[in-house]
């Protein structure tokens, strides 16, 4: 209750209260289900676990781990909810998920706008990976096979942070991961809501005026009066814009990234992007796109589509973290 009073103390709109507060009673239900159960009973969650400190508030993030012995790849999760809801707990499942599969997630909280507009999220996403870099040996993990994932805005989350590790940046958060030169193994980008500046291309046929309204809220409420004419500052809100802006020569050293978006999703465009931009690039990348799914619909998982998505992700992350986990069904 604590959680939604302080989200309605900050302004934010009774819609956004009343869906976070759906996700996180979904969220509790979707543990319940046998399924998640099963994949549950072949982890070890260890909750809670701070990975940094802003303005004396301790930020957290779980970790849920194979039973068996690792070392063991690792994922980072950053989940999405457009900036502003969403926590580590409506992203259990996924987290479950991938670790009945062999790997060690870190399933992060960040701050949420509008109280934290940006870079609050990607300050945190960044501290997150550091953190994981450090720490994530002592539970199981390899430092050396470490990946970054994230759906929506998690998505933009996990492209900034890659680009942080893997390209020279001048913001103060950003810096220290490229100087530490430790680069994701990978990234898995799903359904990215990467642009989250110049909402008005959303206002076009095939998207409706909620879609639209949705994304135009998002960007006002993490970048404020930024959202139409970001500058240099924002560059990082846009991660998609950063590599749509390199050159080809010399060629980036951005990893592997999965690339998945359903079509009747109106931020597939991003996605889109994305891979004609990491084309030019010869930049590896896996881009798979579903007919008619909608927007985060691998968290469907009842739906043939997401766990074909599902599927696809799994193999990928085996093809590019070298994951021993023997095959295990698709959540």
């Amino acid at each position: 209750m604590r959680r939604w009073l302080k989200m309605a103390a900050a302004k934010q709109p009774a819609r956004r209260v009343v869906l976070d507060a759906g996700l996180h009673a979904a969220a509790a239900l979707a543990g319940r289900l046998p399924r998640m159960q099963r994949m549950l009973a072949q982890c070890r969650p260890i909750e809670a676990i701070e990975y940094a400190r802003r303005d004396g508030e301790a930020l957290r993030l779980d970790i849920v781990r194979p039973r068996a012995p690792g070392p063991h790849p690792v994922l980072v999760y950053l989940h999405g909810g457009a900036f502003a809801i969403g926590s580590r707990h409506t992203h259990r499942a996924l987290a479950v998920a991938y670790a009945a599969q062999g790997y060690v997630v870190c399933n992060v909280d960040y701050r949420l706008a509008p109280r934290h507009p940006f870079p609050a999220a990607v300050e945190d996403a960044c501290a997150a990976w550091a953190w994981a870099v450090a720490h994530v040996a002592e539970h199981g993990g390899d430092p050396q096979r470490i990946a970054l994932a994230g759906e929506s805005a998690g998505a933009n989350l996990a492209l900034a942070v890659t680009l942080a590790c893997c390209t020279p940046r001048p913001e103060p958060y950003a810096a220290p991961l490229f100087d530490r030169a430790v680069r994701p193994a990978a990234a898995l980008l799903y359904c990215g809501f990467l642009q989250v500046s110049d909402p008005a291309r959303y206002r076009r046929a095939g998207v409706s005026r909620l879609a639209a309204r949705v994304a135009a809220d998002a960007a006002q409420s993490y970048l404020g009066a930024a959202a139409d004419r970001p500058g240099a500052g924002q560059a990082l809100a846009d991660p998609l814009c950063i590599v749509e802006a390199m050159a080809v020569a010399p060629p980036p050293a951005l990893p592997p990234m999965f690339i998945a978006a359903g079509l009747a999703d109106p931020a597939a465009a991003d996605s889109q992007r994305l891979e004609q931009a990491l084309v030019r690039l010869h930049s590896p990348c896996s881009a798979h796109y579903y007919a008619g799914e909608p927007h985060a619909f691998h968290v469907l998982f009842w739906r043939a589509q997401a766990r074909r998505c599902w599927s696809d992700s799994f193999e990928f992350l085996q093809r590019h973290l070298r994951s021993s986990a023997p095959a295990m069904p698709t959540p």
